[in-house]
């Protein structure tokens, strides 16, 4: 079975993580259980996601980590 990766910015299915532009310019990434992955801010425990707000429209947010647990540099990603 070959695993596949979901952008959480922009829902795009990838293979391969690294060459993604959503990515590009950040040096860590975030990996959760489902194989969505983020772009982690430079304090290495934000993320970047688009995420349902309250008025019941999607917008990009940062989202505080509580674990760095599933965080890689950029280079090491799937």
């Amino acid at each position: 079975i070959k695993v596949v990766y979901t952008c959480g910015l922009c829902e795009v299915i990838v293979d391969e993580i690294m060459d993604h532009p959503c990515i590009e310019g950040y040096g860590h990434i975030y990996i959760d259980n489902n194989h969505y992955f983020y772009p982690v801010l430079e304090d290495g425990k934000t993320i970047i996601q688009r995420s349902q707000l309250g008025d019941h429209t999607e917008g990009v947010v940062e989202d505080e980590l509580e674990t760095n647990e599933n965080i890689c540099p950029k280079d090491t990603g799937q």
